[in-house]
């Protein structure tokens, strides 16, 4: 059990409430005063709670990152660390470089620091890391990316040993394994991949920079999108974000800006799974502006068919067709061996399942769009590999959803018993939603015998 930080308490409770006569500051009076503070000093937003506070003063969190630590001691009135309790270990405690911001969260080892916290946090206190449901939108979610286009400093002066082949290759054959549970759909192993990301990044620490040190950052972003893809996948959005968010931190680090670009655009994909479009929509014109002079054919498609999902969740039917026409288009270029590893899942099936779905949701705002949502699933399905059933079952519930809409509710529900079979009931991660949304949708069918059973069916599912 971790010790609890009684100094940082005693702080807090000796600072007067301003709200509460004779009281101590709460916790989330005092994370509101930190983020006041920090933007008022840096101009920057910062997001503490005082849920993060409460980590605090449990000692999960033993070092917070500079940032807080500097306003902290403001708010409190304290001189040093060291009368808030917060001592550094001293085997994560970088050194300085000469020059760059090493508190920065787009320098080298401020990106290390924030991993670290996150990961440490999620382990440590897993429990609390599910409950945190709710996503940041706004400013909350876009000023962390506002580094993504400037050069990350930190590296100047680095020192340390260098990293092995051996060693690199051994991490990165981990990663390997970890994306196949991911792609089958497996719900095991989050704990996993989290504990080696922290593990990975500690040996970051002080690595001179160099092609080797590279490849492990990548491997390192790699591991915290797949760490954010399993929270996202059991609703735990908050904590997707900040894996999304050190996914295109690690990736700036390694210089492999088509891998960050992919992660902003899985945090675009989380804002339309929340019904953000309007950030959705500045968070992939964020990710095609950083790449545009380098982003290949496949990176375009994919960032087109995200900025179609917002258009068509706001209903924009023309702006919706540019988008799907350069996707189209910019997959047409496209030769998979050119295609970066994270980038060769977008095959025809992909990209024909991607816009059918997208243009189900257009179809909620112009009825006349459903016939080519059915045209698209349809040819995703004629498509799609036998080796991938997760995306089977997808393409099966988005094409169910489609003929709910245009009024043929029977053959919805065949499409939804044929999907059922590819669903594992231990681990139904996304697929559960959509079957959630295909339940809601079904509603105003609830006298028709065939939905009447399928809803009982799914009931009965999720009750197991």
């Amino acid at each position: 059990m971790p010790e609890p930080n009684r100094f940082l308490r005693a702080a807090r409770e000796r600072c007067p409430s301003p709200v509460t006569p004779g009281q101590g500051m709460s916790r989330s009076e005092l994370a509101e005063a930190v983020n006041a503070w920090l933007w008022e000093s840096t101009h920057r937003r910062y997001d503490l709670d005082g849920h993060h506070i409460a980590k605090y003063e449990r000692g999960v969190v033993r070092f917070p990152i500079s940032p807080y630590r500097a306003a902290l001691r403001a708010v409190l009135g304290v001189a040093s660390d060291a009368e808030l309790g917060f001592i550094a270990s001293p085997r994560r405690a970088p050194s300085p470089p000469a020059t760059g911001r090493s508190d920065c969260p787009w320098s080298a080892d401020g990106v290390l620091t924030a991993v670290e916290e996150t990961a440490r946090s999620e382990v440590l206190n897993r429990r609390d890391a599910l409950r945190s449901g709710a996503v940041a939108a706004g400013i909350g979610l876009l000023g962390p990316l506002r580094g993504w286009l400037e050069p990350m400093d930190g590296w100047t002066a680095r020192a340390g040993t260098v990293l092995s082949v051996a060693e690199v290759e051994a991490i990165e054959q981990v990663v390997v394994v970890f994306c196949g549970w991911r792609s089958a759909g497996s719900g095991l192993g989050r704990t996993a991949v989290v504990g080696q990301l922290a593990d990975v990044t500690d040996r970051l620490r002080c690595t001179p920079d160099g092609e080797l040190t590279q490849r492990v950052y990548l491997a390192a972003a790699e591991l915290a999108k797949i760490a954010g893809s399993m929270a996202f996948d059991a609703g735990s959005h908050r904590l997707a974000q900040e894996h999304y968010l050190h996914a295109v931190q690690l990736a700036k680090a390694a210089r492999a800006d088509s891998f960050a670009a992919v992660a902003i655009a899985a945090l675009a994909r989380q804002s339309y799974d929340a019904g953000e479009s309007a950030d959705g929509l500045e968070l992939v014109e964020l990710a095609q502006l950083g790449t545009r002079r380098t982003g290949t054919p496949g990176l375009r498609a994919m960032l087109a068919t995200r900025q179609a999902w917002g258009y068509a969740q706001q209903g924009h039917v023309y702006a919706f067709h540019r988008a799907v026409d350069a996707a189209e288009d910019a997959f047409a270029e496209q030769r998979a061996s050119d295609e970066p590893r994270w980038l060769r899942g977008l095959d025809e099936a992909e990209l024909a399942g991607t816009i059918g779905a997208r243009f189900r949701d257009l179809s909620r705002h112009e009825p006349g769009q459903a016939v080519h949502a059915l045209g698209y699933i349809g040819r995703a399905l004629d498509h799609r590999s036998p080796d991938r059933p997760r995306n089977r079952a997808m393409d099966l519930i988005g094409l169910a959803r489609v003929h709910l809409l245009i009024g043929e509710p029977d053959r919805a529900c065949e499409l939804v018993a044929d999907a059922l079979p590819l669903l594992d009931p231990r681990h139904p991660g996304r697929l559960a939603r959509k079957l959630g949304d295909f339940d809601r949708e079904a509603v105003r069918y609830a006298d028709v015998p065939a939905v009447r059973e399928t809803r009982t069916r799914l009931r009965d599912l999720v009750s197991a």
